[in-house]
């Protein structure tokens, strides 16, 4: 099924207060990767390092350039799409959310873009046919075959009401 995201609340926390300790561990790592570039490369972060995570994460690839940025699920994990209720991996983001949420949440990662260092970001998602749902995420930019520019945006997710 496609479920149309129709509204969101999503509030960015440049502070880090994770609720959990994971997402704290994660943000060490991506510093540690870091070295003296922008941001880590996205194969700093293989499988095998991620593996504990790999159901929870969504990939951002960024199509086109300032200020047209858009982006593409380049990976949509199975956490997730259990969660939102559809598996998005290859969509644009534009075509999955409502005008509203999209700009809401194009401001996040075009942020990250234009000041790349992690995030957490809250909030609370609203579907068209599905009550809501909440969420904490560490979102974190990344370069693309050694760049200096970011070309992708990893999310990883964590839902208060996992059993």
């Amino acid at each position: 099924m496609n479920r149309l995201l129709v509204d969101s609340r999503f509030r960015p926390d440049p502070g880090l207060n994770f609720g959990r300790p994971e997402l704290k561990s994660l943000t060490a790592l991506w510093h540690e990767k870091r070295a003296d570039c922008i941001a880590p490369d996205r194969a700093d972060f293989d499988p095998l390092s991620l593996r504990d995570y790999l159901s929870r994460i969504i990939i951002y690839e960024v199509v086109g350039t300032p200020p047209q940025h858009r982006f593409r699920f380049r990976l949509y994990g199975t956490l997730v799409a259990e969660y939102s209720g559809r598996d998005v991996t290859g969509q644009m983001l534009d075509a999955v959310m409502s005008p509203e949420a999209y700009q809401d949440y194009c401001r996040i990662l075009n942020g990250l873009i234009a000041d790349p260092r992690p995030l957490r970001v809250t909030g609370t998602l609203y579907y068209l046919d599905r009550s809501f749902v909440h969420f904490e995420c560490l979102s974190l930019p990344l370069t693309v075959g050694g760049g200096d520019r970011i070309g992708q945006i990893m999310d990883i997710l964590y839902y208060p009401d996992e059993g």
